[in-house]
């Protein structure tokens, strides 16, 4: 597991360098996210450092030559565009932690669905080469989208992209001891805890109950309540929260196939048990 330390003085580090280069520029760290944010008139861009570390990880003979790259390389996204025009065949529901949110200069003006669990939906679009981006109302209102059609469409982007996890879910010979671990799509894994048809195919699989986490962006984890490793399942959360090269919520939510919300812990007690509730 990376030093935290570490991370954060090798962010520091190339902040330091991008404030130098860029004048007029607002640099700042995610550290939940592990990127830089440049924010200046008409500029918010999100600059991931994960690839950028590891790199110099792999080869720190080449780390002045990669991190003078990548300094000069932001210079690109640093002019100020046009709002491309919105397309209804490209808007999903973006899983993030709220924190994340935070750290948008334009946060407040998107749509969003709070989950609990120290996590949000918001309605976001798909762009060319893996990346996304939050759509402002005011970009949706310009496509002729108002609230309701434009969440019908993310509803609907959304349920396509896992069209084929229900019946894989369903079709599944056995649970694994420690139940699923979701983790093919970088950007939208955690959209799925938002798609009634997965959460109904889980529970019925299950035949009660499953509690769900998004340690990672890029992760979902699952477990039917009724297993003996739920009791185990929010240390493996945390760890796995604790590992994340994107950390998302260390938080914890349950569903019975039809409705979705956040696990409370119980109290703790002598032989305190995380699902005693469930079993009350």
């Amino acid at each position: 597991m990376p030093d935290p330390a570490d991370r954060h003085a090798f962010a520091e580090r190339i902040r330091l360098q991008l404030r130098s280069r860029y004048h007029g520029v607002e640099v700042v760290i995610d550290e939940a996210a592990f990127a830089l944010r440049l924010r200046g008139a008409g500029v918010d861009v999100p600059l991931p450092l994960g690839p950028l570390h590891h790199a110099c990880e792999r080869a720190p003979e080449r780390a002045a030559s990669l991190i003078a790259d990548y300094v000069r390389r932001a210079e690109r996204q640093l002019s100020p565009r046009a709002p491309a025009e919105v397309s209804p065949s490209r808007l999903l529901w973006c899983v993030r932690g709220v924190r994340y949110l935070d750290g948008l200069s334009r946060a407040a003006e998107l749509t969003t669905r709070p989950l609990g669990a120290e996590m949000v939906a918001f309605l976001a679009e798909t762009m060319p080469g893996s990346v996304m981006r939050g759509v402002p109302a005011a970009d949706l209102a310009d496509a002729g989208l108002d609230d309701a059609a434009a969440r019908a469409h993310a509803d609907a982007n959304t349920q396509a992209r896992f069209s084929s996890l229900p019946e894989r879910i369903r079709a599944a010979e056995r649970i694994p001891a420690d139940g699923w671990r979701l983790g093919s799509d970088s950007l939208f894994q955690g959209s799925v805890v938002l798609v009634a048809e997965v959460l109904a195919a889980f529970a019925e699989r299950s035949g009660g109950d499953v509690l769900l986490a998004l340690p990672d962006r890029s992760e979902v984890l699952a477990v039917p309540a009724g297993l003996p490793s739920a009791e185990r399942f929010r240390m493996r959360v945390v760890r796995a929260w604790r590992e994340a090269l994107n950390p998302l919520s260390s938080g914890i939510l349950v569903t019975d196939g039809a409705s979705l919300h956040e696990l409370e812990a119980a109290p703790r007690k002598d032989g305190f048990e995380l699902l005693g509730w469930l079993r009350r």
